[in-house]
């Protein structure tokens, strides 16, 4: 089964985050569902009954079981603005 990509540059961020939070990794879910596919929602967490769960280099990385179908055309992104660094989820619309 194909699985979502990460940049390693966003890999190396959320290591970090996860790491400050003292978190046990990232989690993907579904946060709701609009009229071009479902809403993604990222925090840290671990995998749920169901969850695909992969390693990136040291970061733990859970996909809720529902989006397996539909994340392996997503790349988490770290992309930097002047808020400072954000994660971004490339290719996550259907529309």
């Amino acid at each position: 089964m194909n699985f979502m990509q990460i940049t390693p540059e966003a890999v190396t961020y959320l290591k970090e985050q996860v790491e400050h939070e003292q978190a046990p990794g990232i989690r993907l879910y579904q946060a709701g569902q609009g009229c071009c596919g479902p809403s993604f929602g990222l925090g840290f967490g671990v995998g749920e009954t169901g969850d695909q769960v992969k390693d990136f280099d040291g970061l733990a990385l859970a996909i809720d079981g529902n989006l397996a179908d539909v994340s392996h055309d997503i790349t988490l992104a770290l992309e930097e603005t002047d808020q400072g660094p954000q994660i971004v989820l490339l290719g996550a619309s259907n529309c």
